[in-house]
């Protein structure tokens, strides 16, 4: 009886989940095998590297203004479906999904322009502390936070990060505040895809941090707060893009011991490794462009022992693959240069000499030229400083739009191109006299999107000690 006893105790034990001596689970002991055909969208870790459904590339659908694109979420990937036409509606969309925009409608400003800041308070003996420098537009809340640093360089050393709520349409909704402690040299909104990281907008940042300029990131939370990343590897003129936000990874390029180097950061801003890519050792100048799916590192070098350059192109996916090794381009190099991201591979636009019109030349994806290098067709200088605009491509739309001012304090123009940098629509108009001068200046501009609507932020200029203003206009769909 005991032993049937011991037995019936032992079925109930192990009916309940016990294990016995006897059992064993080879689960537990047997190794993750890595799928054959990689990561799938399944909510399975297919690859054993400990993560579920990652890196794995969206699904496009469509075509022009009806393309859809769906992404991998909680382990399955939605059907894609292109979007219906509809009517064409004056709202910054291709509605009927014929490759235009807005036809029939013009494109200008829906309100005044607005001062942000035109005075903050005591910033002590550093004069160009007040001076607002880098402004930008980030989402936070219902609106944004729209932030500046004060000064350059020299002074006492202090916090130079202010900023303030805006709406939707750039009226302030705060006062202006002090936002962090830091001693910020240079800010920049950063050129970046969505989705953003999870941190918030980044802004690429120099601090000074004792006596040394650290080159960082600044994230702005979408609840209005911001942090800081630093070090990153990454150096050079804030005034072209030396890094960019893919939507999946940071990518940075910059000149070290004349070798050109690339790092691939992840979303945190933390670097994951270097880019093995050709040095093209010598680099005078680098800038990059972005479109979804890639990123295109444009590197002028000198030739040796000569200062001719010769005009190089890397290739890299969003995940920082390089797809087009470094090869030479058959485009001519002029100082600031701008690469911008188009539907069948980039616009190359050269500023080119203070006597010459600035030109633009489409390319394909591998740099190859896809027509002649022309001008525009109103002869217009872009400043060679890439201090006086600002080109956004508009991936899915076939367009992209630019900011910018010429001659040095005349109109401001806001323009829709198309991939060969035509005129699709604009607007031009003066600008409010700024402190001290008879004309308005657009320095800095950043273009920010808002219930298919443009807001551009940009500074003026200020004589001497007198601090400068940050503004802002809304721009849209006029009839």
């Amino acid at each position: 009886m005991r032993k049937s006893l011991s037995r019936a105790a032992l079925l109930v034990l192990a009916g309940c989940g016990a294990r016995t001596p006897l059992e064993t689970d080879d689960s537990l002991e047997s190794p993750c095998t890595p799928a054959a055909g990689g990561e799938i969208c399944d909510g399975v870790d297919n690859d054993c590297d400990g993560a579920i459904d990652e890196d794995l590339a969206p699904v496009t659908c469509g075509e022009l203004g009806c393309e859809t694109t769906v992404r991998c979420e909680g382990g399955v990937m939605p059907a894609c479906v292109p979007r219906e036409p509809s009517p064409e509606v004056c709202n910054l969309r291709d509605d009927d999904c014929d490759g235009s925009v807005d036809e029939g409608f013009g494109f200008g400003p829906v309100s005044e322009a607005i001062t942000l800041r035109d005075d903050e308070f005591d910033t002590g003996d550093c004069t160009s502390c007040k001076w607002a420098w880098g402004p930008g537009l980030a989402p936070a809340g219902e609106g944004f936070l729209a932030l500046w640093n004060l000064g350059l360089s020299g002074g006492e050393r202090q916090p130079t990060l202010y900023g303030r709520s805006v709406d939707v349409h750039g009226q302030p909704t705060s006062p202006v505040e002090l936002l962090r402690q830091d001693f910020l040299l240079e800010l920049r909104p950063m050129l970046g895809l969505e989705p953003m990281p999870a941190r918030g907008m980044p802004f690429d940042a120099v601090f000074r941090v004792g006596s040394s300029d650290v080159p960082g990131l600044l994230f702005v939370r979408p609840d209005g707060t911001t942090e800081t990343e630093r070090p990153v590897p990454a150096s050079g003129p804030v005034n072209v893009p030396r890094m960019v936000w893919t939507g999946a990874r940071f990518i940075a390029a910059w000149e070290e011991d004349s070798r050109l180097q690339v790092a691939i950061l992840d979303a945190n801003g933390v670097e994951e490794r270097r880019a093995d890519v050709d040095p093209l050792e010598r680099p005078a100048a680098i800038t990059l462009g972005l479109y979804p799916g890639r990123v295109g590192i444009l590197v002028s070098r000198y030739e040796d022992a000569t200062e001719a350059r010769s005009q190089w192109l890397i290739v890299l996916d969003e995940l920082g693959q390089v797809t087009t090794p470094a090869r030479q381009l058959d485009v001519e190099w002029t100082s600031w240069q701008r690469l911008v991201g188009t539907e069948p591979g980039w616009l190359h636009v050269r500023p080119n000499d203070w006597d010459v019109p600035s030109t633009r030349q489409p390319l394909d994806v591998d740099g190859d030229p896809l027509g002649e290098a022309l001008p525009f067709p109103d002869g217009r200088h872009f400043d060679d400083s890439g201090l006086q605009d600002t080109f956004v491509p508009r991936p899915g739309r076939g367009e992209m739009i630019v900011a910018w001012q010429s001659p040095v304090g005349g109109d401001m123009h806001v323009e829709l191109l198309d991939w060969r940098g035509e005129i699709l629509r604009g607007w031009a108009g003066p600008l409010q006299p700024d402190p001290g001068y008879e004309e308005g200046y657009l320095v800095n501009p950043h273009i920010t999107f808002a219930n298919e609507r443009v807001l551009v932020t940009w500074h003026g200029l200020s004589d001497d000690a007198t601090p400068n203003r940050v503004m802002v206009r809304e721009l849209g769909c006029v009839p």
